[in-house]
């Protein structure tokens, strides 16, 4: 019989702990702020359930220990994370370096990035979520690109729970486009994306190709 991996993305917003993030949601618990206080507009919207396990905050490693082992219980076995970089750093990346990463059982849950590499504006503000503003770009040049890829390398693609393909660690790209427009064009995409492979080669033994599928069927 076959057997399949089974994943779930990951909004790493369940936190106080990112500093920026205080100006979306200014209580300092992140995503939680918008969901608790949910209101019905009309009698047919459907609200999003309270949170059974309570607000919790997803960057502490004893929550995210009992996240990752009711997840394991219920057949999920891979946790595919949003990761942004905005203004020349990461975005949220508490939820995954201090909650998931510190979570003693983490090793027995693999995870990959998603970058998220849209413009963030005011939609996760619902104070102002009608503004057509952008706040940060999410197309990157070049020298921010290859920034990315040390990082992600460094701190992510080397360890032993990172999902990988064929031996190979997946990695994500939201919006394609923008990406392409951040490197400024498509051959020059290429030669970033030739180059980020070289690199990931170098450091992993890996002969990686990016890819942007879901996770696919394991033999």
């Amino acid at each position: 019989m076959k057997q399949y991996d089974v994943a779930a993305y990951i909004w790493p917003s369940y936190t106080g702990r990112e500093p920026r993030s205080r100006q979306f949601w200014e209580q300092g618990i992140g995503e939680w702020q918008t969901v608790l206080s949910a209101e019905k507009r009309t009698e047919e919207q459907i609200l999003p359930r309270k949170p059974l396990w309570g607000a919790v905050d997803e960057a502490d490693p004893q929550v995210m220990e009992f996240q990752i082992r009711e997840a394991l219980r219920h057949g999920v076995n891979v946790f595919i994370y949003d990761w942004y970089w905005y203004d020349r750093r990461p975005f949220l990346e508490q939820c995954l370096d201090e909650g998931f990463l510190g979570a003693p059982n983490n090793g027995e849950m693999r995870f990959y990035l998603m970058w998220a590499n849209h413009d963030a504006g005011y939609t996760w503000d619902k104070r102002q979520s009608g503004l057509d503003e952008i706040v940060w770009l999410g197309s990157q040049p070049r020298e921010e690109f290859d920034r990315v890829c040390r990082r992600v390398i460094d701190l992510y693609f080397k360890r032993p729970n990172y999902y990988k393909i064929d031996g190979c660690p997946v990695f994500m790209i939201y919006e394609v486009m923008n990406l392409v427009k951040g490197l400024g064009g498509i051959e020059k995409t290429k030669e970033a994306l030739a180059h980020f492979r070289s690199l990931v080669a170098r450091s992993t033994s890996a002969a990686w190709i990016p890819t942007a599928a879901a996770p696919r069927r394991i033999s």
